[in-house]
């Protein structure tokens, strides 16, 4: 994005340079890796909205589900919020989700509604429905020692993945997660702290969350891959370059299923770890 000179580096989070955010405690400030990132300034302004426009490759203002209004500009490199103040814990997550996603898919990296852990080095994401337990899933993961590298939404520049703010939120605790969590949004989350981590990580491969009476984990086929890549992307109006939806492909994926039983969790998490191990181990070989 264009726009004013930032005075600062700003917070580094979801490959972008986010400026007017520096209170924020879960989004770390950027690094010297972040400063060839895209710029954007968030603000907020309590005044009525300009009316909706359609999003395309300069700008777009959309109403938001709580009725307020997101106004983001390529040219100014600017979102900004309309209705009532925000709070800082709100405006890291989930506000600056569809900023981060609208920015990002205009540098032409794709970004899905998705969480990632790490292991063996690279980030593996994890997608599913809403109710499919993916927070719930990288809370269990980080209270194992699993670093988690975003909750909900992942973006991808080609081989990498970046990561997002630093928490994960949950709509109950997850029993046996022995990870503190103090109450946000206005009561209705939990939300887990998470330490730092690398601003980028190279991408592993792909885990779609389901859930069923046994735990099982089946390999993708890469054209099955590819239709659920293409479908899930964000804001599927601006255009994706195939080439890189393919590559995305070629990525190692399995659809997990698990049974809704929190003692299945060590179990999961002992399947995850020897399948990332071995798919490792067979891609350095080659």
């Amino acid at each position: 994005m264009s726009g004013e000179i930032m005075p600062t580096a700003g917070r580094g989070v979801y490959g972008l340079r986010v400026h007017g955010l520096d209170g924020v405690t879960e989004l770390p400030p950027a690094d010297g890796a972040a400063l060839g990132w895209p710029a954007v300034r968030v603000g907020q302004r309590n005044t009525p909205p300009p009316p909706p426009v359609p999003l395309n490759d300069r700008r777009g203002t959309r109403i938001l589900a709580d009725g307020r209004t997101l106004c983001v500009d390529r040219l100014r490199g600017t979102a900004t919020f309309y209705g009532p103040p925000l709070a800082a814990d709100v405006l890291a997550h989930p506000y600056l989700a569809p900023v981060a996603t609208t920015v990002n898919r205009w540098t032409g990296r794709e970004t899905f509604h998705s969480g990632a852990f790490v292991l063996a080095g690279r980030a593996w994401a994890v997608l599913g429905p809403r109710t499919a337990g993916k927070s719930s899933l990288l809370a269990a993961l980080a209270a194992r020692g699993v670093p988690i590298l975003t909750d909900d939404i992942l973006v991808v520049d080609r081989v990498d993945a970046f990561a997002g703010p630093r928490c994960v939120d949950l709509r109950q605790p997850v029993p046996g997660a022995a990870v503190p969590t103090r109450p946000v949004r206005a009561g209705g989350r939990l939300r887990v702290g998470l330490p730092p981590i690398a601003p980028r990580v190279p991408l592993g491969g792909w885990l779609f969350l389901r859930w069923g009476t046994a735990l099982t984990l089946t390999r993708l086929p890469g054209a099955t891959l590819l239709a659920r890549l293409a479908s899930q992307r964000s804001f599927g109006q601006l255009p994706s370059d195939p080439a890189v939806l393919l590559s995305l492909a070629a990525r190692p994926a399995w659809e997990l299923t698990r049974p809704r039983d929190w003692a299945a969790l060590d179990d999961t998490h002992r399947l995850l770890a020897d399948t990332v191990a071995a798919t490792s181990a067979v891609g350095a070989t080659r």
